[in-house]
This record gives C-alpha cells, structure tokens and sequence, in this order.
C-alpha cells in the first residue's frame, strides 16, 4: 500500500535509474511503509521485471524473488553473517552471480538489487552492505536497502539515506478506505493517524479492535488502552535505546489525540515533537509516539508489580467531556438514547437542552415528543434556547433573545403538526435574530432552514455568509450544521452539483450523515439533476424515527427527483405526501406546489385535471414568499400551468422574458420544460418541442444533463400513446378562428363573413392549416376535432 508518497517515489525512482555509484538506505519504523513504497516506485521506472527483492537477508536462510513474488532463489550460501573479520569474508561476487544468473539476461529496465529489511545498519551490515554494492556497480546493478535504523554515523559518502516519514491525513484516509469495509470519519481518522504517528500498519492495527460504529464517529473513541503486537514490534528497539528518566515522563505523560480536523471538539490536549520523549510546550507537556508511551506505561507497571510500589500512570483523556453534550457536540448520536429529552431531563443543564434541540432539527430525528405538552422538561431554565443560537448569549441584547426563544418555539412545534401558524410574526422574529453576532453554526442551520420555507434565499445567502467564518474551535456538530445549511441553500437554487459537494463534507467528517431524511432526500434530487439517477427507494432508513416536517420534506425532495427523471405519477404521489405532512417545507411553497402541477398535468390527459389542481393555489401565497427572482419564476410558472382560458403560451412567453431581475439557468430550465411539456400534451408538439430542444442544450452547459433522461421519457411516452399529435398549437389567431367555425358546421361563405376577409382567403388559410394538422380536409378537421381537441377548440 503506497499512499501520499510522491516525492518518496521520485527520489527511488531516480536513484534506480541514475549511473551515480552509491547505496540508498530507506529508513523508516516497521510498518511504515518501506517495503511497499520502493516497490511501487520501482514498478513506476519500469523495473518491475529486471529488479530482484532480497528477503530475511541477515537470516540463515536468505533469498531472492521477483517483484511479483512468482519465483525464488535460496541465498543460504552468501547469509549476513554477525560479525565480519574482513571484507573477504562476504563473497559479493558469489552473490552476484547468482542472482544474475537466476533473473536472467532477457529482462528490460534499471538492474536494481532491493535488499529488503536489514533491521538495524550496524556497522558489519553497514560493511556487508558496501562491499554488495560495490561489486553491484561494476556489474550495471543498482543496491537500494531497507533499514528500521541505522546505528553506526555518519555512513560512508556513498550511502544515500532517505527517511521515510508519516503518512498524512488524506494519504492514511486512504489506506483505511482501501483496507476497511467500513466509511471512517475524518476526525477518527486524524485520531487514529495521531496514535499511529501516521504509521499505516499501526493505524490499520488500531482500526481493527474499534467498533463499526466508533469508526463512523457514531460513538466515540479516547484511544487505546493497550498496545497491539504490531506496535511492540515497531518500537522494541526504539523501546530499549531510553533511558530510566525518559522512560519515566513518557510513563506519565497525559496521552490523547492532537486538535482535530477543521477545529472540530478537541479530542485531546497534546501537540507533536520531533523526539520520542516529552516535551513542554506552551505548559503542557507532548509526545510523539503515544504508543511507545503506552509501552512505557506497561513496562513501568510491571516493574512496580514486581518491585510492590506504586507507579504513578495519567490514564488516557477522554474525547470530551463525557456528557451528554459532547456526545451532541461530537455527533456520537448512538450512545444516546432513543429520546434525547431523557438526558436533558436527568442533566438539566440549559446547554444541554440547547444542544438536543439543535441536533434533532438539523437531523430531523423525532426526538422531541411535546406536540401538546411542554417544550423542554420541567426543571430546564428558559434561558436555554439563547444557547440555541448563541455561543456567547451575554452579548446579545435582550430584544433578539426574545425573538429567539420565539423562533425555537415555533420551529418545535413545526416539527409535529408540519404547519406554520404565524409566518409574518417568525419572518421578523428572524430579521431581529440573523445580524447578531457570535452564532452557533447549528442555530444558524435552523435560521436558514426557516428563511428558505419563507421565500427568503437572499436572508438565507447573507445569514450562511455572514457566519461562515473560521473554524477554528467549532464543533463537529456545528461544521456538518453549515453543510447542511448550504446544501439546503444550494438545493433550492437548483445548485445540484454544490448540493453534492457539501453533503459529501459533512459526510466526510460523519459518514451517518448520508442516512439521516434530509441528506438523503437532497441527494436523490441532486443525482437525478446532475445524472439523471432514478431514486432507488423511498423507504427511509430507521422507519419511525423521524418528525412530520422532515418526512415531509423528504417526500418533496424525491417528489422533484422522479419529475426531472420523467417519472411523473410518483411525482404525483410524494409530492401530495410532501404537502400533506409539512405545508412549509424548505424549498418553499411555491416551488413545492408547481412541482406538484407540473407532474399532476404531465400524467393527467389534456381537460381532466380541473380542480384538482386549481386547488393548489390555495391558500394564497404571500407576496413576501416569491419576492426573489427565481421564486417570482416558479410562481409565475404556477399561474401559468394553471390559466383558466386553457392557452397559455402568453403567460409562458410572459414568464419567460419577464422584464424583472433574471431568473437562474435552473428556473429557466424548470420554465422551458414546463411549457414545453405542457404544449405538446395539447397538441402543440412543434411549439413544446421546440421549447424542449432549447432546454436540452441549457441543461447541457449548466451542468443539468439529469433533465434530458425526463425529456425522452416524456416524448417516448407521449409519442406511445399516440403518435404524433396534432400542431393545434402552432395555428395562428386567425386560423383557430376559422378552424372552430368550420368545426361548427359554418361554409366557406360564413367564415368569410365572420372573419371580414374573401371566401378565397379562407380556402387558403384552411388548406394551410389542413397541411399543418396533418390531415386532408374538412371532414378529417372534425375528426380530429371530437377525438384529440386543443383545450382553446369547444366542439358543440
């Protein structure tokens, strides 16, 4: 496993191709990596079929393989011996020979001789060493040899030593995606790369005794408490090299993770050193191998076992406090219990409430059970919905604090009854809440969900900015809080590509992320906009479990992701489930609603959707809810769909070059598939069609190309159950006029008349207009009248 280790490999790469005479030596601890990084790099310059590994060389019983371990050569007659009493007494040319002989003259690439794990360079390895590479160099091979370290300095001009270090962050990352069959998260992972010192194999060794659930970051985990045989075997010599005082402060040293990724809840209190000992560091006092630390602790303990004293032993910190609030604040959500009132109620702390609430409105999970009783239970402070939205509530004047316990309570009670009884009252509750300063980022969350169900993305863009500062000292909750936030923000812009990018950082950093409601009903939206993926299902994970406002919600978000997939019944069915469970949900109501027309008359025939659809429009939407330009879009889409008179492509064409600020690429693609559809299920295949083409090529350069899977599905379909339509759509005024009176019955005579124009302009208007339906004459004009006829064409 080679990972992170590009200039590692380039400078083995170049050592293995280069005419300079030398020895390189890659040193680093067992487990670090060495063996694998100097195959790869060999494999990359083209050695992997002339490079030959020797293994176990300071063993009785060394031998040579291939890279791809399919051949092997016993090497017993040329072993390192202990001690050398001369340089003759190693036959290197006997050696040499040998395995020439074995890898044969016909492999192409650098002739390099890998001698694999020598332990400790001592002087006599160091000498056994020399003399190989000596002999290598005059037969056009290259010596390269693995060490754990070297114990005779300095080492000959001719020896290169390239140390191999830790392994990063997003390097480790992967060798435990790579190895593990279970998503760690990131801070678990920074946790695990601290105590292996970025050691791979100790990293993978402490992996391997946590919890599916520890490695999600679902429980949390303050470290080892004992050192597993991988350890022990990487720092025995490291072990044994200290002396009694140093073995004695790395025994007592308190031990825990370095501050986490992105400033998350600190997982402990200790920076790294560049020694294995401690050292103080702004009065605390550091280690940077924490399991030789361990190792230390054991030996001391037996030693005090065996001498019958006491061993003064730090016992490893914790990764919080070990309260329910930083359980919440880690997102370790399964050590609570089903209801998170419960903890609140038997640690009545006014923080601890603030922190249940925040976590269940941010992961929908029904946790509150007050519908009809009290918000909080008896013996919380009411003070405990500032810690809601503030950090440092002492700061905020008492008017916004006010306003917040308003919103908190308002926002709870959504949560069961999925309705909004004062949206005037919490829109200016929000505007007294947003500009103040020092919020926490889950509160903001919460602030942003509501201003979006109001209408209100330009407030939900300015709270998400104002607050996105540093992240220095924020918790893992707060930063998946402002993921969510600007998903939710992002989803309702149609922004499906930036959706995808914040719901996988918070996911990063908790992979649960991607099985609470509101996530997975974003991405089914997102993926279907982005590529055109088909919900799989709509059964939720951890069925029960989640409040009416977010069933509610996850209903519309899969509701819109059957509509772009052209799936236009199921739209029908979650988008109405959508309504029925939360009347406010954050894509606003607007936009929910025309969805809900939009797939209603998609999948109703032409003149039978009627009230079922007008019902939609109530109750009214307030202007205040589609005063941004893209919500004016939606809502003038919606009264469109929804014209009395049955035509309304003046209302379309209106909507479309509306004079006021421009909509987004993704409502003008909502407006061209909206009408589009719309005019080719009344018979206007060429106008809709038209209107369709246009949105393939939009949806094509915004990075929209889902919508073209719902394109085809909708032309197959209609085309299906039909054939071609006839273009009653693309009649002029004049014609329509003609064509109903001629459907009536009325001779060329009467239309002239009616129309003010000559009998012979009529013959050629109706010719004309013969040609354009598709037909022959009149008595085909009546046909096609009774059986598929526009919805401006009354037949009498």
């Amino acid at each position: 496993m080679v990972h992170g280790r590009d200039r590692e490999l380039r400078v083995i790469g170049h050592f293995a191709t280069d005419l300079d005479p030398t020895v390189l030596v890659v040193r680093g601890l067992t487990g670090i990596g060495k063996t694998a990084t100097v195959l790869h790099a060999l494999k990359q310059v083209g050695a992997g079929k002339s490079a030959v590994r020797v293994v176990r060389p300071c063993s009785p019983r060394p031998s040579a393989h291939d890279l791809d371990h399919g051949r092997r050569i016993d090497l017993s007659a040329w072993s390192v011996p202990d001690h050398l009493e001369h340089d003759a007494d190693f036959d290197a040319a006997g050696f040499l020979r040998a395995v020439s002989v074995w890898a044969g003259d016909g492999a192409s690439g650098p002739r390099v001789l890998f001698v694999d794990d020598v332990g400790v360079l001592t002087a006599e390895r160091a000498r056994w060493l020399q003399r190989l590479a000596d002999e290598a160099y005059g037969q056009d091979w290259r010596v390269i040899a693995a060490a754990r370290s070297i114990a005779v300095e300095p080492l000959s001009d001719d020896v290169e030593v390239l140390d191999l270090g830790p392994l990063d962050r997003t390097s480790l990352r992967r060798v435990l995606d790579t190895e593990l069959s279970v998503p760690v998260a990131a801070d678990v992972v920074e946790h695990l790369r601290w105590w292996s010192a970025g050691n791979p194999r100790l990293a993978l060794e402490l992996a391997g005794s946590l919890s599916a659930a520890e490695l999600r970051g679902d429980a949390s985990w303050a470290g080892p408490d004992a050192v597993g045989s991988a350890a022990r075997r990487a720092y025995r010599a490291m072990l044994a090299g200290l002396d009694p005082a140093t073995m004695t402060a790395l025994a007592t040293a308190p031990l825990g993770a370095t501050a986490p990724l992105g400033g998350a809840a600190p997982l402990g209190r200790t920076e790294p050193l560049s020694a294995a000992g401690p050292a103080r560091r702004d009065d605390r006092t550091a280690v940077r191998h924490p399991l030789l630390a361990l190792l230390c602790r054991e030996a001391r303990a037996a030693e005090g076992s065996a001498n019958s004293r006491e061993v003064p032993v730090v016992g490893v910190e914790e990764p919080g406090p070990g309260t329910a609030a930083g359980i919440l604040d880690g997102l370790h959500l399964d050590e609570l219990p089903a209801r998170a009132w419960s903890v609140v109620a038997a640690t009545p702390d006014p923080r601890l409430a603030a922190r249940a609430v925040g976590v269940s409105l941010m992961t929908g999970r029904a946790w509150v059970d007050h519908v009809d009783g009290p918000l909080v239970p008896d013996g919380v402070g009411p003070e405990w919905t500032d810690h809601l939205w503030w950090r440092d509530p002492a700061r905020v004047d008492a008017d916004a604090r006010a306003a917040g316990a308003r919103v908190a309570e308002t926002l709870l009670r959504l949560e069961g009854s999925g309705e909004l009884l004062h949206s005037g009252a919490l829109r200016a509750d929000l505007r007294l809440l947003g500009p103040t300063p020092g919020q926490d980022w889950v509160g903001v969350d919460i602030q942003v969900r509501a201003l979006l169900m109001l209408g209100d993305v330009v407030g939900a863009r300015g709270l998400l900015a104002d607050h996105s500062g540093a992240t220095t000292d924020r918790t893992v909750a707060e930063i998946v809080a402002r993921d969510l936030a600007a998903a939710r923000v992002a989803a309702f812009d149609g922004r499906a590509v930036d959706v995808r990018a914040h719901l996988a950082h918070a996911a990063d950093l908790r992979p649960s992320v991607d099985e609470w409601l509101p996530a997975r009903g974003m991405r089914a939206a997102a993926d279907a906009v982005v590529d055109g993926t088909v919900p799989a299902s709509t059964m939720p994970a951890q069925a029960g479990s989640w409040s009416a406002r977010v069933l509610g919600e996850y209903a519309a978000d899969l509701g819109a992701a059957h509509l772009v997939v052209g799936q236009a019944e199921g739209a029908v069915a979650l988008l109405t489930i959508a309504l029925e469970h939360c009347a406010w949900p954050y894509r606003g109501r607007v936009q929910v609603r025309c969805d809900l027309v939009e797939a209603v008359l998609a999948s109703t025939p032409a003149g039978d959707v009627g009230p079922r659809a007008q019902r939609l429009l109530e109750p009214p939407v307030a202007p205040e809810e589609r005063a941004s330009p893209d919500v004016a879009a939606a809502y003038a889409r919606l009264r469109a769909l929804l014209a009395d008179d049955g035509t309304p492509s003046a209302t379309f064409e209106a909507a479309l070059h509306a004079p006021q600020a421009p909509m987004s690429p993704w409502q003008r693609v909502r407006m061209l598939v909206a009408y589009g559809r719309y005019a080719v299920a009344r018979g206007g295949r060429a106008t809709g069609k038209a209107m369709l083409d246009e949105a393939r090529t939009l949806v094509r350069l915004a990075g929209m190309a889902g919508w073209l899977r719902g394109i085809d599905v909708f032309l197959a379909e209609t085309d299906a159950s039909g054939g071609a339509d006839p273009e009653w759509e693309v009649l002029g005024g004049h014609e329509r006029e003609m064509v109903r009176l001629a459907v009536h019955g009325a001779t060329n005579s009467q239309i002239a008349q009616a129309t003010f124009v000559s009998e012979r302009t009529v013959v050629n208007r109706l010719r004309q207009a013969y040609a354009t339906l598709g037909i022959r004459d009149r008595r085909d004009l009546v046909r096609l009248a009774e059986t598929r006829p526009p919805a401006w064409l009354v037949v009498g």
